[in-house]
């Protein structure tokens, strides 16, 4: 707890901190902020194409933005993780000259991208409304879930730091690893969309619970995008299509059982002894 008190009792140095940082990062560049909506639209417009219309109509309504939420999420979690894991090293000279709370180097690094989270979010959320009018009286529960995404953000965040100034191989094995939790974190799909989600129950609930940045994308995006009710709509629906399913299966197996040759001898047997 200490360590967050920090921020408080530190509050200049850690602004200060935080004002260079965002500095740093658009000094020079003509569009500055702007740069962050790049790469976001960049991959909604290419799995938009691949997703949506050469691999067939998606079945997820307003596609481009369900994408779009998911990889603002996304975008903001990467981009801490691995700026945390240079936040300690990249700025030895700064440890070692002076004596503060090293975890505010961190602490601002993690901000800074979540202060270009919130400029994407005024964006993203306003676009909302228009598509999905059901968001406008639920985004302010994907608001106060986007801090306990912070929360969770910061903490793995300074593991990463302090595990890299110790191993410094754990920078490049980040850079590994995030590609392909990407494509194992539901961006731009959902479990019940995918085909072979029924046939393996264990592995979607171990890809769901094993994976953190899973729940807090359904959980900031069912508001954002969905709005509660509409979320609570298409639960209900994954239900019943499930139930449906099992209901269609049971039957075609006791249709099965019944139009069989060995049931239909059984039931003649008795007719032949009369």
């Amino acid at each position: 707890m200490s360590l967050y008190l920090d921020l408080v009792r530190y509050r200049d140095l850690f602004l200060n901190l935080l004002r260079r940082d965002l500095q740093v990062r658009y000094r020079g560049s003509f569009l500055g902020l702007a740069w962050t909506f790049v790469n976001p639209l960049a991959l909604v417009g290419v799995y938009t194409l691949v997703f949506n219309t050469l691999y067939g109509k998606s079945s997820i309504p307003h596609y481009p933005l369900f994408v779009c939420t998911g990889l603002v999420i996304w975008t903001f979690f990467a981009a801490s993780l691995t700026w945390a894991a240079s936040s300690l090293v990249g700025q030895a000279y700064l440890v070692q000259q002076v004596r503060f709370p090293r975890q505010l180097l961190t602490f601002s690094a993690t901000s800074t991208n979540f202060v270009t989270f919130l400029a994407m979010l005024v964006v993203l959320v306003p676009i909302n409304f228009v598509f999905v009018p059901e968001s406008r009286t639920t985004f302010w529960a994907g608001l106060l879930m986007a801090i306990v995404l912070l929360a969770i953000v910061l903490g793995l965040s300074l593991i990463i730091a302090s595990v890299t100034v110790r191993f410094r191989d754990v920078e490049h094995l980040l850079q590994t690893l995030l590609l392909p939790w990407f494509f194992l974190t539901p961006i731009f799909y959902t479990f019940d969309t995918l085909p072979g989600v029924q046939g393996h129950p264990t592995l979607v609930s171990a890809l769901y619970w094993g994976n953190p940045i899973t729940p807090a994308i359904q959980a900031i995006r069912d508001p954002l995008f969905y709005g509660a009710a509409a979320a609570r709509r298409r639960r209900v629906r994954d239900l019943r299509r499930g139930r449906l399913a099992r209901a269609r299966r049971a039957s075609s197996s006791g249709a099965w059982t019944t139009s069989s040759p060995r049931s239909s001898s059984r039931r003649a047997a008795p007719r032949s002894g009369v």
